[in-house]
Formats: C-alpha cells, structure tokens, sequence
C-alpha cells in the first residue's frame, strides 16, 4: 500500500460522495443519503461489476483496508464530536423524562421485534446461509434492527436546519438516548455473541453478566461527564472569550479532549465514537464558541473522512450477490415491516410525552434513519462470523431502503408546511401601489450592490425590499458555521439600505434548494423585482447559469442579476440599446432609474456607418420613446447614437465612463454558454463598470 494508491483511493471516495450527494440533492433529498448510495456504488455492488471485480481489487486490495478503517472510524469520531457541539441541551429543559422514555422506547420495542424477524429469517436458509450459532445470529440481528443511525440522523437534521429547533433538539436528544442504550445493548449481545461463537462454554447468565457490567460502566461514564468534566471545560470559553477567536492551542486541547473521552469510553466497553460525541455534549454551549471550534473540525470532516467511512462499508456489501427464488419479496416485506415497527415505537412515545400529530410523525420518520451505527452493528456480527455475508446484504440493503423511504414520506409532508413557512415567515403583504423588491442576499461582498441596485430600482416610491438570507448547507459545510456569517451578510444589507433611507424587512429560511425557494418566496410575497448576485461555479464561468437561471426562467417577476465591479452610489448609468425583444427589461429598468433625480441615464444606440438610411436613429428613439418616455426631455434621461461597425467594442469602451451598465437578455452580449457549452469572453467579463442584466416579467408592464 502506497500513498499514490491511498490518494488515488480517497479521490474516488469524496468524487462519487459528491457526484450522489448533489443528485440527491436535486431530487430534494438529504445530501447524506445520497454520499451513502456513493459508498456502495465503489463496492461490489457497482465497481465491483467491471471486469469481474478485477478493476476493484486494483483499487482497494485487501491490504489497504485497514487503513480506510482507520480513517473511516476517525471521521466518525469527529462527526459526532461536532453533533454534541450542537446540541444546545437548554432546549430541553423540562422535557429530560420525555427524552429519556421515548429514546428507550425506541430502541426496546424494535429489539423485541428484531428477535422475531431474526426467528423467521431462521425458517429461510437462501437467506441466512450457514449459521454458527443460532442464539448469536439472532441477537447481533435484532441488534441492529432496533437501532438508529445518530450520526446520519444528525446530518439529515441538520441539512433541514432544524437543528434548533425544539422538535429538532428534542429528536437529537431522544436519539442520543437511544445510541446509547444501543451501544450497551450491543456490549451486551456482542459479549454472548462473542462467548457462544469462540467456543468457550460459559453460561448463559455468566455472559449476561458480563454484559451487566459493561452497561453500568457506561452508565457511570455519562453520569461523571455531564456532572463533573463539564465543569473544568468552561476555561475553554473564557480563553476564547478573552481573544475573541480559537488558538491552536485552544483547537489542540479540544482536540485532545476528544481523543482522551474516546479512549476512555473505549477501555469501558463503548465505541469510541459516543466518547467523541460526549465530549461534544459537555463543552461549553456558547454559540460563537461552538460556532468557531465547530468550523475548524467540519470542513475535512464532512469532505473527506465521513465519506471514506460510507465507502468502507460499501466495500463489504455486494447487492449483485442478492438472488435466489423469494430474496426481492423477502426484501420487500423487510423494508416495510422494519418502517412500520420503527415508525411506531417512536411515533406513540413522542405524541405522548411531548410532541403534537405532525412533530411526532416526523420524528418517527426521522427515527426511521439507517445507516452507521447498524452497519457498525451488521460489520462486527459479521467479523464474529453470526451471520453471513448476503444475510449482511439483504439487511443492509433494507436498512437504506427504509431511510430513503421515510425521507421521501417526510418531504412530502413538509413541502405544505415549508410553503406555510415562506408564507408568513415575517413578511406583511404589501399595499397594492407598493413596490416590493427582494433582495437575495448571498456574499458579504455583494451585499452592499445588491442593496444599493434594489433602492435605485425602488426610486424614492413608496414599498420596501426584503433582504432574504436563504441558508444552504450544501454551499456551506455546516448549518451552524453558515449563520455569523448570514447574519453579518443581513447586517451588512441593512445599515446600506438605512443609510440610503429605504425601508426594509428581513427574512432568513434554511433551504436545500436555493433557487426553487427564491422563486417561491417572490411568489407567495407578490414581488415586483427579484435582485440577486451572477452565481458563478467552479466549473460554469457563465453570468446566468446555475441558480441564475433557474429564477430567470421560472420567476413570475421582474429579475435584476447583478454583477458587481464598481462599489458606491449610481449616478451615471449607460444602457445599450439593440432594438430587440430582449432590451425591454434594460429599459424598464431604466424607466425605474430614471425617477431618482441623482441617476442620468445614457441610451446608446451604436448604427452602422455603412447604412444609408438617415431615419434609422429617429426610427430607434421613436420606439425609445414608446417604451422609456421623456427621452431628451431633461437631464435624467439623454440618447446618444454612435456610428461603428464594431457595436460590442464602443459599448466597452463608454462603460469605463459610467458607475453601472444595464443590459438585457440579448445574445450579443455572451452572457450564456454557446452550443457546446464552453465558455465565451462575456461582456459581463470585459466591462468597465457593473452591470445589471434584466428580464422584463410581463410586456404590459412597461410604461406606455
């Protein structure tokens, strides 16, 4: 095993984690979901299909898999070191019984039925295969049945960004409950598996036994980390209170904090991961705190290491080796036994202790979430030999069915609410003669040209803009790194649009979806102008592309994309003028423009010098006039014409005269890719000043 074949390794990991995770996240899913489907498609399961498995022995030979391991369990530990971080527990004040019940709950009534699905699978030999020991197949199976995946729970909490809320804080804590009555109830069961497959003739009871003590070492642990290291831990924050950011030597000792709290949890008998995560637990709650330390632990956390642990686990999975008469209905009949099972030992508690209809439908859906503690579960009981590796398939194959299942249900169920939501989340319908602006805020950096583009739009009328902060954990690593910076981007937005006197209001949503949101909410709020940034991938250097156009095609009003080059006030605005379709929305906007006394406005007509009908400029400021009065009429608004055969180059070279340029959807001016998709030398690239490309909503709207 080489550093070469390890790099080669890990660039196929974080590719097909990516590459599913953002298919996923078009289809409205939890990006995690789909990072997971990644980890199987570069096991067996998919590359293990080339060439008869020979590309993926190259790739991951047997000798590299401890080191994938390794990593994997590292990644893990960080992950759910930074989900502790998370969790504010004074949300729950008041709710520690309900947490407590409902979280035994949903661990105790699917174990008891774990044991009868593992009893049946017993009658059906094509699915179980050989088995060593009947007693340690059934327990490591309903094992991992009664259990929930935390950590992809978290992240599917945490994507929605309901990681705050009381129903989202009251599941992360009812589901830290559960893993940790999980990982005693596997001390338990791993230990008599163990006893019964490694022939040692020990008693029943004496395995028990063992299991016991375990248990009661585990439960010691959280009692003197929550009521004894918690209160060493506050020198932490006051160290970075009194510098205002994290040291290395502050990142070192909570790293080190981490690593100790799993050793310890470790040389108990619980895996190091709930040792990560309770450290996480127990550090101070401040939010900048938590914020800072929590940004400097993600970013190759969420980038790299969760995703090597999905692949891990993908690379001892081989759904190809699923077949036999009656193994898809058996799958089938799995999926929804193992939803309905789970569903209602969650769902029943919740309701009955401390959740309305709908919170407790979600949260038995969420609980519904499958993935890395059960084939933690389904990884050892296989290393133990309990059970078989297309018993291990199948269960795991159903596992990820059911929580793509319960992921499918819970959007369905939110989509009414998360139209509620951007209905009334702080907006009051505007007054008919009011003109409402919404300003999509993005970047610290283009906020105050947004704001100062959406005020000139507004022209003193009377109406308002709404500085939306649209909070996406797929353009940002983690929900909770992303919101001081939202909210310095909103701040930012607000004293501009203070100073240049314009009444604002604000709203800020989580979203998985950015651009159906935006369109959304200048629907639902009745928007005249939606004015948004040029969102520019890595891979597309077009002005309009991505989030872009989706608005542009889809939006039902006026939409103002800008391209900011020049801070400051606009004063002196060109708009160069085609005669094309395209060019009424750079003239309604500036008809808007033109109504604040401090903008002039130039209309730039460039004609061929080669043409010889003289009436072609009377022609085009005739119909100027029609669509932009007052042409000419005073000092705002003046027409000039310019002879060149070269109408791009003139337009470039006037731009570097004026503060903003507004151009419309013409395809002179290169704004989109050309056929093949490669990039062209824009105007928007080579221009002077800023620019801000329009698309008149409606032909009627325009001054008459």
């Amino acid at each position: 095993m080489t550093i070469e074949h390890l790099i080669i390794q890990i660039v196929l990991i974080v590719f097909a984690a990516r590459l599913c995770g953002a298919l996923m996240r078009l289809a409205g899913q939890p990006e995690v979901v789909g990072e997971m489907l990644g980890g199987l498609l570069i096991g067996p399961s998919a590359l293990g299909l080339i060439d008869n498995g020979a590309v993926l022995k190259w790739l991951f030979p047997a000798s590299s898999m401890p080191f994938l391991n390794l990593l994997a369990q590292l990644g893990v530990m960080f992950f759910m070191f930074t989900v502790g971080l998370e969790l504010d527990m004074a949300k729950l004040k008041g709710k520690g019984r309900a947490v407590v019940i409902t979280g035994l709950m949903g661990v105790a009534g699917p174990f008891i039925f774990g044991i009868g699905i593992a009893l049946v699978l017993l009658w059906h030999p094509e699915l179980t295969g050989v088995v060593h020991s009947r007693l340690a197949f059934v327990v490591m199976t309903a094992t991992a049945l009664s259990l929930s995946a935390f950590p992809v729970l978290a992240r599917r909490i945490r994507d929605r960004g309901q990681h705050k809320s009381v129903a989202g804080t009251f599941t992360l804590a009812s589901a830290a409950v559960l893993d940790l009555a999980g990982w005693c109830l596997l001390a338990l069961t791993y230990d008599l598996a163990k006893t019964r497959l490694g022939g040692a003739h020990v008693a029943l009871w004496m395995s028990g036994l063992i299991g016991l003590k375990t248990v009661a070492l585990a439960t010691c642990y959280v009692v003197v980390m929550m009521f004894v290291v918690r209160r060493f831990l506050w020198r932490f924050q006051a160290h970075f209170q009194v510098r205002g950011y994290v040291t290395r030597e502050l990142l070192s000792l909570s790293l080190f904090s981490l690593f100790i709290s799993g050793l310890v949890a470790s040389s108990l008998g619980i895996n190091p991961i709930f040792g990560a995560f309770m450290m996480g637990l127990v550090f101070p709650a401040d939010e900048q705190f938590v914020s800072r330390v929590t940004s400097s632990v993600e970013d190759i956390t969420l980038l790299i290491l969760l995703p090597i642990f999905f692949a891990s686990i993908g690379l001892h999975v081989n759904i190809a080796a699923l077949h036999g008469p009656g193994v898809w209905k058996s799958w089938a009949i799995l999926v929804g036994v193992l939803f309905f099972v789970k569903f209602l030992f969650s769902f029943v508690p919740a309701k009955l202790t401390a959740l309305g209809w709908k919170e407790a439908g979600l949260f038995g859906l969420l609980f519904n979430t499958h993935g890395v503690v059960e084939l933690v579960v389904l990884n050892l009981a296989f290393e133990l030999h309990a059970i078989s590796s297309q018993t291990m398939t199948l269960l795991v194959l159903a596992l990820l069915s059911v929580t793509v299942l319960s992921s499918l249900i819970a959007s369905v169920i939110e989509l009414p609410s998360r139209r509620k939501a951007i209905k009334i989340a702080g907006i009051q319908p505007s007054a008919a003669a009011e003109v409402h602006i919404l300003v999509c805020l993005s970047q610290r950096s283009t906020a105050a040209g947004l704001v100062h583009s959406a005020a000139a739009l507004l022209a003193g009328q009377p109406g308002h803009l709404t500085l939306m902060q649209l909070i996406s954990p797929s353009a940002s690593l983690g929900v909770i790194a992303a919101e001081p910076q939202s909210r310095d981007v909103t701040e930012l937005a607000q004293r501009e649009a203070q100073a240049a006197g314009v009444p604002t209001k604000v709203l800020s949503l989580p979203t998985m979806r950015v651009a159906r949101d935006i369109v959304m909410v200048g629907q639902y709020h009745h928007a005249d102008w939606i004015v948004l940034g040029a969102h520019q991938g890595i891979l597309d250097t077009s002005a309009l592309g991505g989030v872009v156009d989706y608005v542009l095609k889809r939006a039902k009003a006026n939409v103002a994309i800008l391209i900011a080059k020049r801070p400051g006030a606009i004063r002196q605005v060109l708009v160069p003028y085609l005669g094309e379709a395209q060019d009424a929305g750079a003239l309604l906007a500036a008809y808007r423009l033109s109504k604040s006394p401090d903008v002039q406005i130039t209309i730039l007509h460039v004609v061929s010098p080669k043409r010889n009908d003289a009436a072609e400029p009377l022609g085009v400021k005739a119909m100027v006039e029609k669509l932009l009065p007052n042409v000419d009429g005073g000092n705002q608004i003046r027409m000039q014409v310019i002879e060149s055969d070269l109408p791009i180059d003139v337009v470039l070279e006037k731009s570097r005269e004026f503060d903003l340029m507004i151009l419309g959807l013409s395809p002179l001016w290169k704004l989109r890719h050309n056929l093949l998709g490669r990039a062209q030398t824009s105007v928007a690239q080579l221009a002077g000043c800023s620019l801000l490309v329009v698309r008149a909503a409606e032909a009627e709207k325009l001054p008459a």
